[in-house]
């Protein structure tokens, strides 16, 4: 009695910690919090002046051997009011810095897994990207109401649960989401700590973002060609005072700014 008591325990702790996530979501890596324990053998870097600053800059590496390598980097803006300290795969702890929240203008801080690519193209037409690519439509939005059950995912409308009074609709009249990825953060889809953060393409180098990531179209275009699920693809997304920090404890690349 006692080991089936024991293994019921066991079963309950693995449904808390392994739920089944819906076909549209991204999936993010096991958290760490050791030096040199990331598993990314690619890794997006953005860096900004400041927590205030809404233009940056990004940088792609390859992890070749125990290096970091250099592939390309390019301009982009985050949010309209700069960064905030978000929860991603590692628990970072910054005194008196502003803190992620839904609807605040600002691109979450921290070190997260990139998820499924999306865009306007046909299924067909996107085949050259080595990520899972989910094509947008009328019907897809991402659902940022927090009082929802579909909060902080990618759903269909004409399947979902319609409980939710906001959201962003995938397929729009602009290219802001013309190719993209999903940014695995809140993944434990806390209400009111944020959702729908995307890597997408810009209005210009001079309007910042509800709070993800922005760039050129040409930029975008070569990430997507780049980047492969296999090789657990971060995001790394800093001021520049704090990344010089956080890159030596967890070994990420040096950049010498």
């Amino acid at each position: 009695m006692k080991f089936l008591k024991i293994l019921f325990f066991i079963l309950v702790l693995s449904a808390c910690w392994f739920p089944v996530l819906a076909k549209a979501e991204n999936t993010a890596i096991k958290v760490v919090s050791k030096k040199d324990s990331l598993p990314a053998r690619q890794i997006l870097v953005v860096v900004a002046e400041g927590w205030n600053n809404l233009q940056g800059s990004l940088y792609a590496y390859n992890k070749v051997g125990s290096k970091w390598i250099l592939q390309f980097s390019n301009p982009i803006v985050l949010g309209e009011k700069g960064l905030g300290l978000g929860d991603g795969l590692v628990p970072i702890a910054i005194a008196n810095v502003p803190v992620k929240k839904e609807g605040d203008l600002r691109a979450p801080a921290g070190i997260f897994s990139i998820g499924t690519a999306f865009g306007y193209a046909p299924y067909k037409e996107a085949g050259w990207i080595n990520n899972r690519y989910i094509m947008c439509t009328d019907t897809l939005i991402c659902v940022d109401d927090l009082h929802s059950v579909n909060y902080n995912k990618l759903v269909k409308t004409d399947t979902a649960t319609k409980d939710y009074n906001s959201h962003e609709d995938m397929l729009m009249e602009k290219n802001y989401y013309k190719w993209g990825l999903f940014v695995n953060y809140n993944t434990n889809k806390i209400p009111g700590n944020g959702s729908c953060i995307f890597i997408h393409i810009w209005g210009n180098d001079h309007e910042g973002t509800w709070g993800c990531t922005a760039m050129k179209e040409e930029d975008m275009i070569r990430i997507l060609h780049w980047i492969k699920s296999t090789d657990n693809p971060l995001l790394v997304q800093l001021p520049k005072t704090e990344y010089i920090k956080f890159s030596v404890q967890y070994g990420l690349p040096e950049i010498k700014f």
